[in-house]
């Protein structure tokens, strides 16, 4: 049975590499990976200009430990379980020991990945800041994937928990044992270092051994939770559709519908009239289905971000003209998503007003996001 279970696993993970492996060739294939990558290249131009921009004053050592302990300390698990394991899996799970410690060395391997972006890009404000001898260096690059690891282990036994307050408040204790040890570390043993004290690291080792203690009694006390693990990896396997549905439409892909009262409200300056019922389902559409908003408002950020740290004023309005592509380019799956449904022909409006509606909405976004980022780059 033991063999069954891993071969299971195997199986389960050849499904999704075979799935990924085809929405990354329309991805590679698509307009708006091109986009990224030459917004990417045109920001590494200008990345030593911009950390010599970064004040003397400023504690970048400790600014970085708390950005590599966020990345570090969040650990979703993929576990590829499927809704009828609830039912055949769960009278076997003192046996899937094997089966979830594949999936957590999954985990593991494929978010190390993201860190090593994250600490190759860090990289040279590192040196920079801290000028680091050899040992530092190591040190630099081994420890992030140590505490990655760990986190991993500690993360998966905390889910066991029935409690979501417990597990923030183990989740705050993951991240700040994560944070006192990078802090420590880049800072060459300096951080709450009080004489010949290292405070830092005895706090570290104090709450390493607690934390310890309470992973062996979560662990001996409470069984898996199976509903939350599934939860866990439909938001994941959803979150993958919504990715790859920006590049190619996603049979698979559920939409959820949130309230978010305090945008709907945007909705209602819209005339309230049966001529403007088209723009009303596709700025309601926008607004609450899927993560449209959300990465519009990201989109919208970073392009803020992006024009105050580049140097030169051309390399600004080129960056604001991508991310306006990259923007039109989101805002298509809304179009895509109603084309799909069939109660869209249910409304008594004709597709030619549903058009003129989507490419209203397209419009307005996009002419708000490019007064946002003119003025950010006039000011």
């Amino acid at each position: 049975m033991k063999m069954d279970m891993e071969q299971l696993f195997q199986k389960r993970l050849h499904a999704f590499s075979t799935e990924f492996i085809k929405y990354a060739q329309y991805m590679a294939n698509g307009g708006v990976l091109f986009v990224a990558v030459f917004l990417a290249g045109l920001i590494s131009m200008y990345y030593r200009s911009i950390i010599e921009l970064i004040p003397a004053w400023f504690p970048l050592v400790h600014a970085l430990a708390l950005v590599m302990a966020i990345v570090v300390t969040r650990s979703p698990h993929r576990t590829f379980l499927l809704e009828a394991d609830l039912i055949f899996l769960t009278p076997h799970e003192t046996r899937l020991a094997g089966y979830f410690r594949r999936a957590q060395v999954y985990n593991f391997f494929v978010q190390s990945v993201g860190l090593f972006v994250l600490v190759l890009l860090l990289f040279p404000m590192y040196t920079n800041a801290a000028g680091a001898d050899k040992i530092q260096l190591w040190l630099y690059w081994l420890i992030p994937f140590l505490l990655k690891g760990w986190n991993v282990h500690s993360s998966w036994i905390f889910l066991r928990l029935p409690a979501v307050q417990a597990q923030r408040l183990f989740f705050a204790a993951r991240f700040l044992l994560s944070y006192l040890i990078l802090a420590w570390i880049f800072s060459a043993g300096q951080f709450l270092t009080f004489g010949y004290v290292p405070c830092g690291a005895v706090l570290s080792a104090l709450l390493l051994v607690w934390l310890h203690r309470q992973m062996r009694k979560v662990q001996a006390q409470h069984p898996l939770k199976w509903y939350r693990l599934l939860a866990m990896e439909n938001g994941l396997r959803q979150r993958f559709y919504q990715i790859m549905n920006n590049f190619r439409d996603v049979p698979a892909l559920q939409h959820q519908v949130k309230p978010r009262f305090w945008l709907t409200r945007l909705a209602q300056l819209l005339p309230y009239s049966p001529a403007h019922t088209a723009r009303h389902l596709y700025a309601r559409t926008f607004i609450r289905s899927g993560d449209y908003a959300g990465i519009y408002a990201r989109l919208v950020c970073l392009g803020i971000i992006v024009i105050l740290v580049l140097p030169n004023l051309y390399a600004k309005a080129i960056a604001a003209a991508l991310l306006l592509l990259m923007t039109a380019s989101q805002l298509g799956g809304i179009w895509r998503q109603q084309g799909k449904r069939a109660s869209h022909q249910l409304f008594p409006v004709p597709p030619s007003e549903q058009k003129r509606a989507f490419v209203w909405l397209r419009s307005t976004l996009l002419l708000f996001q490019g007064v946002v980022h003119i003025a950010v780059l006039l000011w």
